[in-house]
């Protein structure tokens, strides 16, 4: 193609950007092998300042990637984190929210579903709202995951097919594909056993003739073994098997397919990387095969291999690929590939992947075809077989139009003779796999929609109950739906999700369900969501605050009660009853767990240390505030004051705070304050030779000591009795030498306040107004007129 691979990875790239953008997430479905990695990573380079987690199921597949990154020379910068779900403790999924990554990268997105990988991933995300979502996720993978399908709903989606791959150059295509039909007899009895249907249902006779012409065809193509044994290139092979079933047929087979003296190495329970590396590595004494099931996975290339043998037990044109894919992945470049087919639909998949890849402005790759001769009489006869499936469908379409075909009895036969009940009985043992033959599952969709049961009468309600909740997820965006909610047709929605929940914490709901509903955002237990909810808002406020002292009142923009919510897990703790998963997520989050008045009471007593330490004493102003901001003057009066008055004091000082107080040089007794002042005063007086000091003048203790001084000398002037005889000679002997205020009419002193000029101005004007008025005070006797 025109276009070389630097340019395709980085207009990928920017397609998915374009995605992360509009959507928030994009997910890149990719055949195995193909460079996903490198498409990502030119995504990340365009992206120099993100932060970006890159999360893989395994340590298999992290290792992939970092020896991708180091052939493709690619340095990973500290901003790219390459996890593994086994990492991703509580304490390492709150590390990893502290960077705000801007994305999430999902590697291999389909096996998230297993717990606790898929627990761990949804913890991430929730950690992280503000990061995008980019999900890898191998065609080879099976199609239906149901966390992968929850993730990614609406999410921008590419497709890198397996022909564009090799048309591509990114996956590089086998050095040459032999096909060949094994065991050709099983081959024919599939055939035979639909034209045997034919004959019981009262249609004798279908394909008779084409049959006879493909058996003489297979005849004549002679025996696959030989063909095998000639293609298969010296040195150890990976056999393939597309199923269990396929398995059997060559570990049953051994000898015959590859000789009296092979050693086998047989993963019997499914593909074991450890396993496989250790064969590839272990020394040749003859011929060597490694035998698994086409099973999905992250695969790691398998030095030493030779080639590959696929063995088929279906024609399906995506198992085909997909096997393809892993035996190149798994053996290398050019890796030679023979393909052992049960079924003569297989003998085009080889055919049809060249063609589709020169298409897409490939070159292919050589196939050798010695049972090309069959392939055409084969779907000759495939033809007529679905013809007659056809006139059979519609007898049944017409029967369905005149009543309910369920109940059709067994021994019905249509007016042509046709046996219509035979016939549909004979599709529902085949759909339920009780009877060998052929029902696609487009054919099968069709029957249903006549009316056809597939399933048993439980199996039918479950499936419209699910039919129901996916409905009310459509509508309402989630499955929380009351308990006494129902339908519009009367179906008792909320008490169907209760019985469900119920089965499965009970361990009664089959994986297949749990999925499902899972897929559609079912809460299996709606208590602990809602504590996940909370958490996760306490784990914002610590991301933004780097604390979890949240005030008691706190609510989040999202309306998450947070202070009340943290108060309660606190209470849980000293009750005992707080879980210990809980605990330990809440203990990552360096919550304190103590009382909240405790902790203020602690806090204001380290501030009182740090003062005694930078003062040697607590004789601290009753305005003083600390650079922390703890207003330490008023704590200290009011721990002096819950000492003195028990019983009114809303604080509480118990025998232990107050010693630790002691322990600081706290003055319990309280000194008289009009005695300190006029030591203050005398200080200044001594220190300035006058008293003349502004009435606003305030001490570096807070004290207002030019207020003070002003009134002293007001009631000593006037003689109030509040002032006892030793207070009025200490006073005289202050204010002695200072000027003397004269009595008489109302006048602004100098030196009085702004406030106290004020007023005095306001008296004035009060008292012209009441003179001019002739106003007296209240309760006076009027004059006579």
């Amino acid at each position: 193609m025109a276009e070389n691979l630097q340019e395709y990875y980085k207009r990928m790239a920017e397609a998915i950007d374009t995605q992360l953008e509009q959507k928030g997430k994009a997910a890149l479905f990719y055949p195995v092998g193909s460079g996903s990695g490198r498409i990502v990573w030119a995504w990340i380079n365009a992206h120099p300042d993100a932060a970006v987690i890159w999360v893989v199921p395994g340590e298999t597949r992290r290792g992939m990637r970092l020896e991708e990154a180091k052939r493709i020379g690619q340095e990973i910068p500290p901003r790219v984190q390459l996890i593994h779900c086994e990492d991703n403790t509580p304490q390492r999924c709150l590390e990893l929210a502290k960077i705000r990554p801007a994305c999430i990268i999902l590697d291999g997105s389909r096996e998230f579903t297993a717990f606790p990988c898929g627990e761990r991933v949804r913890w991430l995300q929730r950690f992280s709202p503000q990061a995008k979502l980019l999900g890898l996720i191998d065609t080879d993978q099976p199609v239906s995951c149901c966390l992968a399908e929850a993730m990614f709903q609406g999410a921008g989606t590419f497709s890198i097919s397996l022909t564009e791959a090799l048309a591509r150059g990114l996956v590089t295509p086998p050095a040459a594909d032999t096909v060949l039909l094994w065991p050709a007899e099983t081959a024919l009895e599939e055939f035979r056993i639909q034209m045997k249907q034919w004959n019981a249902a009262g249609v004798p006779g279908v394909g008779e003739k084409v049959f006879t012409n493909l058996r003489r065809a297979v005849e004549k193509c002679g025996p696959a073994l030989p063909r095998l044994r000639e293609a298969l290139p010296k040195g150890k092979q990976l056999v393939l098997c597309e199923d269990a079933a396929a398995m059997r047929r060559v570990t049953e087979n051994l000898e015959a397919l590859f000789g009296p003296d092979t050693e086998a190495t047989i993963l019997k329970d499914g593909w074991d990387q450890e396993m496989a590396v250790r064969f590839a590595a272990s020394p040749a004494r003859g011929a060597g095969v490694l035998v698994t099931v086409s099973t999905p996975g992250r695969l790691t290339r398998l030095a030493g291999m030779a080639g590959a043998v696929l063995v088929r037990s279906t024609g399906l044109e995506q198992n085909h690929r997909r096997m393809l894919a892993r035996a190149l992945a798994l053996c290398g470049d050019s890796a030679p590939l023979v393909e052992l087919n049960v079924s003569f639909a297989g003998l085009r998949n080889a055919e049809d992947l060249v063609q589709g890849t020169e298409q897409a402005g490939g070159t292919g790759f050589p196939l050798e075809e010695p049972y090309q001769a069959c392939i055409r009489p084969a779907r000759q006869l495939q033809r007529q077989l679905d013809a007659q499936w056809e006139q059979a469908f519609a007898a049944a379409k017409e029967a369905a139009a005149k009543g309910d075909i369920h109940e059709l009895p067994r021994g019905f036969t249509t007016e042509a003779g046709f046996g219509l009940g035979r016939w549909l009985e004979l599709q529902r043992q085949i759909q339920a796999g009780e009877k060998p033959g052929r029902l696609t599952a487009e054919q099968a969709a069709r029957l249903e929609k006549l009316g056809i049961a597939w399933k048993q009468r439980m199996e039918q309600a479950w499936e419209r109950g699910y039919a129901a909740a996916r409905e009310y997820r459509g509508e309402y965006g989630n499955l929380m739906v009351p308990v006494r909610y129902r339908e519009k047709n009367g179906f008792a929605l909320g008490e169907w999700i209760v019985y469900n929940r119920q089965r499965f914490l009970g361990n009664n709901l089959s994986t297949d369900r749990a999925e499902r509903l899972e897929a559609l955002g079912m809460v299996w237990d709606t208590v602990q969501d809602i504590w996940e909810q909370s958490y996760c808002a306490a784990v914002q406020y610590w991301l933004d605050h780097g604390t979890l002292e949240v005030p008691v009142k706190y609510t989040t923009p999202e309306g998450v009660a947070l202070g009340v919510w943290l108060g309660s897990q606190r209470a849980a703790y000293k009750a005992g009853t707080i879980k210990p998963v809980q605990k330990a997520w809440l203990e990552a989050l360096d919550v304190d767990w103590t009382n909240r008045n405790d902790r203020k009471w602690q806090a204001a007593y380290d501030a009182a240390a740090r003062y005694y330490q930078a003062h040697g004493d607590l004789n601290v102003p009753s305005e003083y505030i600390d650079p922390d901001g703890v207003l330490l003057g008023k704590w200290v009066s009011r721990q002096r004051y819950a000492w003195q008055n028990p019983d009114r004091s809303s604080a509480r000082l118990t025998p232990e705070r107050k010693a630790l107080l002691d322990q600081l040089g706290m003055v319990w007794q309280k000194p008289d304050s009009w005695q300190h002042r006029y030591k203050l005063a005398a200080a200044y007086k001594a220190a300035h030779g006058s008293l003349e000091l502004p009435a606003q003048y305030r001490t570096e203790e807070g004290i207002w000591l030019g207020s003070w001084l002003s009134r002293q000398k007001q009631l000593l002037q006037n003689g109030d009795k509040s002032l006892h005889g030793e207070r009025v000679k200490a006073l005289k002997e202050l204010f002695r030498g200072e000027p003397e205020r004269r009595s008489g009419a109302v006048r602004t002193r100098a030196r009085c306040s702004v406030r106290e000029r004020n007023w005095l101005n306001n008296y004035r004007h009060a008292k012209a107004y009441a003179k001019r008025r002739g106003l007296q005070p209240a309760g006076r006797p009027q004059d006579a007129a």
